[in-house]
């Protein structure tokens, strides 16, 4: 069980709990499930649950996974977790389609009793790309312009952030392979960043990505708490630079599908349209002012501008207004 424990500690960022049940627990079990089966008990993100590591080298079918499971559960009174070796991928998906929880040991855990879902998680430490990912340059805008995350755990954060706790734990896990932070604990690991927060931009700088991930335009009007302003109009908003005729509202790429689907937004074009909103790769994060997106983002999208009266503004606007 060591395996799946230190899987889980890596997966998660911090110490998960895995015990033996007492003996005479085992002995109320059915026998045909306690011959099949060894059970631990433990805490997972705060839940508790029971692991049931299949013991024999032929496996069972789905459904009588799924039946012995609700057994299990049924008994114990809390979500039990299947740990297995391996199986094929079509069962693999028989399981998920089931709604079975289960742990592939170093390869994939399917929780629906706690919403989570992850396939091959651990990458090669070495993969490292080269810039951050969405979430990771999220977190580091947001700790710069809107609240420290210094000093705080991931479950902290995960509170005050569009982002679960898991997505939370690889952001932080992004930042720390370049160097932008650091963590400290076991149980709950703390975020420390540090230097200043212009030393950390500067440093931060050559991973940072333009947030656009494209840019259409629609028909029908934003719903108001997603109507953010970005492009010239916000730097307008922030510098001495003139504005433009057209708004541009920036949205995640993310919530836009999620609109199109819902049909608040029943058709956009890459080439016309009344509205033109950008769809970025992260939430916005708005400035104190929260028609407007943040000051560095903006950076970011004009930052290879041609423009030499825009690169002066942009300069301006960070040395007057963030540092």
């Amino acid at each position: 069980m060591n395996t799946i424990k230190n899987y889980l500690n890596k997966i998660f960022g911090e110490q998960v709990t895995i015990v033996s049940i007492p003996e005479e627990q085992m002995n109320k079990l059915p026998y045909y499930i306690g011959s099949m089966y060894t059970l631990w008990k433990g805490d997972l993100l705060n839940n508790r649950v029971y692991f049931a590591r299949f013991r024999p080298d032929e496996l069972l079918s789905p459904d009588q996974f799924k039946k012995q499971m609700d057994i299990l559960q049924g008994m114990l009174e809390v979500p039990v977790i299947l740990i297995l070796k391996g199986t094929e991928s079509y069962n693999r998906n028989r399981l998920i389609q089931k709604k079975v929880n289960f742990i592939l040991e170093n390869k994939q855990i399917f929780l629906p009793a706690l919403l989570i879902d992850l396939k091959d998680f651990l990458k090669p430490e070495t993969a490292r790309k080269d810039h951050l990912t969405p979430a990771g340059q999220y977190l580091l805008l947001f700790h710069l312009q809107k609240q420290s995350l210094n000093a705080t755990n991931y479950r902290q954060v995960a509170e005050i952030v569009p982002y679960n706790y898991l997505t939370v734990s690889r952001a932080v896990e992004n930042l720390t392979s370049f160097g932008l932070c650091k963590t400290e604990g076991n149980k709950e690991k703390l975020l420390r960043f540090e230097e200043n927060k212009k030393e950390l931009w500067e440093k931060a700088l050559p991973f940072l990505t333009n947030p656009i991930k494209k840019t259409v335009y629609i028909n029908d009007e934003l719903p108001e708490r997603f109507r953010i302003l970005t492009g010239i109009n916000a730097l307008a908003h922030y510098t001495n630079i003139g504005g433009a005729p057209l708004d541009q509202f920036a949205i995640s790429a993310r919530d836009f599908q999620t609109l199109h689907k819902e049909g608040n937004i029943q058709m956009f074009s890459k080439y016309d349209g009344p509205y033109n909103v950008e769809l970025w790769k992260y939430p916005p994060i708005v400035s104190d002012e929260p028609e407007f997106v943040d000051k560095l983002s903006l950076y970011l999208i004009f930052r290879t501008t041609s423009n030499e009266r825009i690169e002066i503004e942009l300069e301006t606007m960070l040395e007057k207004t963030l540092w």
